[in-house]
């Protein structure tokens, strides 16, 4: 092979360096640089490059291409040098020279072409290979690139073009027939793309008619109106056929059809072949077609069907979950949820669904139970973490809570739907363990994002209202929930107690009143707000009445007895 490297080269370095005027060779080239010495570079080169050694065969090729700068063969030679070290860049700025130093050789071609269908140049692409085939207008190599250049290029007509004028070559390989049967599908051309599948399959009986990673696009076939004709045709022709009975039944989902859409889905269950992601989909859909007990129950049938076709698939157990939460049987669908995330492995997503379930249902210690064990499969998964911090918070457990809540916030994205109430919480959980820092720094991290966000608004100021600081950062905040929600009780409150830290008791009193309104949210802590605010301002017996109305309530603290005794505020 390297002689045969060797004797090109040289028939081509002779073109190079003489050339003919008027039937005589006129040298060209320094008489220093000599062919003999060219092809002395050329041999050390190519025995670098077989060797693997690509480094030292570029520095060679680099040398001899400053000599022999019109050469292609030798920007060939370093862009496969480069290609093979895996510089593409490099590669592909000498596969172009060499292709425009020859632009019809086909080795030159083919490797500047498929570089450009590497960097998905397709238009470049396209326009090397038509130069190729301007010589061979059925060569094989170049047509199936060119027909790959096309698709990326959305020319699928053309592509469709290529593809047949190798078919002389290459028959019936499977590979070209789907990448036919593509086209036809982006051009919705249904009747050639179903053709293209039996024809195939009457030569391969052992490959299903569609590529699965196709049917994406033969869902769009319900949107015609041979659809359903050619669907039962097929149904004949391929009675065992799993593919077409999924077809059949989602043309029928479009049709709102579910007791049909059922049927055809129960024919998909006898195919052991059968895409489980793509028959979970339509089922799912076909559900939601389901009108009265009767469609629930053939509904359930059909999964227990499920169930024991595929008995490895925990999805349809899932499924099954899906349809008791459907009619509110909260304690089934938790059962069959359960089973299914224990049934080799639930998805992420079953585990929320049980655990969402728990907090339905109130059940704290089901909620960390249930986390605990999706976090084993699941370790990684933020959300787990948060949802476990969640109910420990409810259950008053600050410590174990914020501990949940910081091994949730590694995985938490800003983009997160549940970002803002993990640091709202965290903020919480820090001031109620005394650490005020980080709890201002979560509850800033929240308005960062979300200025508005009523919890951190209401909580934030409150606390700086405890603490005596930043009241008018407070009172800001205070006033901004106020004005939005000037009915609202709990922040009139927040309100309240903000201007009465700042001193401004006569405000206090007012907004005070205002938050007494609204009775659903009269708290203890609402009551002996009021009473404080009545004894600064003198008012000592209305002071007294509205700590007694405090102490009858639920949670109400124990320095009210402390001040009704003494008839006097304490402080803490």
């Amino acid at each position: 092979m390297k002689y045969l490297y060797l004797l090109l080269f040289v028939c081509l370095l002779s073109n190079t360096l003489f050339a003919q005027d008027n039937g005589k060779k006129v040298k060209k080239e320094s008489s220093a640089f000599s062919p003999a010495r060219a092809e002395e570079w050329m041999a050390e080169g190519m025995r670098h490059y077989l060797k693997e050694d690509y480094d030292e065969a570029i520095l060679v090729w680099e040398q001899l291409l400053a000599e022999m700068p019109q050469e292609a063969s030798i920007s060939f030679y370093l862009a496969k040098s480069y290609l093979a070290q895996g510089k593409t860049i490099n590669a592909l700025k000498y596969a172009q020279k060499a292709n425009e130093l020859s632009p019809y050789s086909l080795d030159y071609g083919l490797l500047y072409g498929d570089l450009l269908l590497q960097e998905r140049k397709s238009k470049e692409a396209i326009a090397c290979f038509l130069k190729l085939i301007q010589y061979d207008s059925m060569q094989p190599d170049v047509n199936l690139r060119l027909a790959q250049a096309y698709l990326w290029n959305n020319q699928g007509d053309e592509a469709l073009k290529a593809l047949k004028s190798a078919e002389p070559w290459i028959g019936d390989f499977p590979e070209i027939i789907r990448t036919k049967q593509y086209i036809y599908l982006k051009n919705e051309q249904w009747e050639e793309a179903i053709q293209e599948g039996v024809n195939f399959v009457a030569n391969n009986p052992e490959e299903p008619l569609f590529a699965w990673e196709q049917m994406e696009y033969w869902w769009h076939l319900s949107t015609w109106k041979g659809a359903k004709s050619a669907l039962e045709q097929l149904s004949a022709d391929f009675p065992n056929d799993g593919q077409v009975a999924l077809l059949n039944a989602n043309v029928r989902v479009h049709e709102k059809n579910f007791s049909e859409s059922l049927s055809f889905l129960e024919r998909c269950l006898a195919d052991s072949d059968m895409h489980i992601e793509l028959f979970s989909q339509v089922s799912l859909q076909t559900f939601e077609l389901m009108s009265g007990q009767g469609d629930w129950d053939k509904a359930y049938a059909f999964l227990q069907k499920a169930v024991a076709a595929f008995p490895k698939e925990p999805r349809f157990v899932a499924m099954q979950g899906d349809l008791w939460m459907s009619v509110s049987k909260f304690q089934e669908g938790q059962k069959a949820y359960l089973k299914a995330a224990r049934n080799g492995g639930g998805k992420f997503e079953v585990w929320t669904r049980i655990i969402q379930l728990d907090f339905e249902m109130n059940a704290l210690d089901s909620v960390i139970v249930h986390a605990h064990e999706a976090l084993e499969a699941y370790p990684n998964q933020g959300f787990l973490w948060f949802q476990m911090g969640f109910a420990q918070y409810m259950q008053g457990k600050s410590k174990e809570a914020l501990a949940s809540f910081e091994s949730a916030n590694p995985y938490v994205q800003e983009k997160d739907s549940w970002y803002v109430q993990l640091f709202a919480l965290m903020g919480d959980a820090y001031h109620a363990l005394g650490n005020y820092r980080d709890s201002d720094m979560s509850f800033e991290k929240v308005l960062t994002k979300s200025p508005e966000e009523e919890h951190v608004l209401n909580n934030y100021s409150y606390y700086l209202s405890l603490r005596k600081e930043k009241l008018d950062k407070a009172s800001k905040m205070a006033k901004m929930l106020t004005d939005k929600f000037p009915k609202n009780g709990t922040y009139l409150d927040t309100y309240a107690w903000v201007l009465y830290q700042q001193k401004d008791y006569t405000k206090a009193l007012q907004y005070l009143e205002l938050a007494l309104k609204d009775e659903k949210q009269n708290s203890s802590t609402v009551w002996e707000h009021y009473g404080d605010i009545l004894f600064r301002l003198g008012k000592s017996e209305e002071a007294v009445k509205a700590w007694e109305k405090a102490k009858s309530l639920e949670g109400a603290s124990p320095n009210l007895f402390k001040k009704i005794e003494k008839r006097q505020i304490i402080e803490n």
